[in-house]
């Protein structure tokens, strides 16, 4: 990682490890940022009757940045996977955990869809 790039930057170039992109970032960042939306949902409907309109604008915001940080991570974790796949086959070794973390970030978007339009 070239040390005058700031992280976002190296991020999304794909620079950061295979491991840490889909382990620290992807997994264990994303669910963090998601803990608050599970809370929330847990509570029922009723949570969204009762919300004020600062509250609801709130989750709103909340919402968008969540999926701005899952883009984030997605495009990072792909470039990421990318490179080891591609520093992999010059090796002649087996690139199977980027082609896995490809499967993931596939899976991952798909069950976000069906999330958003099946509930």
């Amino acid at each position: 990682m070239k040390k005058n790039k700031n992280f976002f930057k190296s991020y999304l170039s794909g620079e950061e490890s295979l491991g840490f992109s889909f382990w620290v970032v992807t997994v264990l960042g994303l669910t963090v940022l998601s803990i608050p939306n599970y809370i929330i949902l847990s509570k029922g409907d009723q949570v969204f009757d009762t919300m004020t309109d600062a509250s609801a604008l709130f989750y709103i915001i909340y919402i968008a940045l969540s999926f701005i940080a899952s883009i984030f991570a997605f495009i990072g974790l792909w470039k990421s996977a990318s490179k080891y796949i591609t520093a992999k086959k010059k090796n002649k070794q087996s690139a199977i955990w980027g082609y896995l973390s490809y499967a993931y970030i596939i899976l991952s978007i798909i069950r976000s869809i069906n999330s958003i339009i099946f509930g």
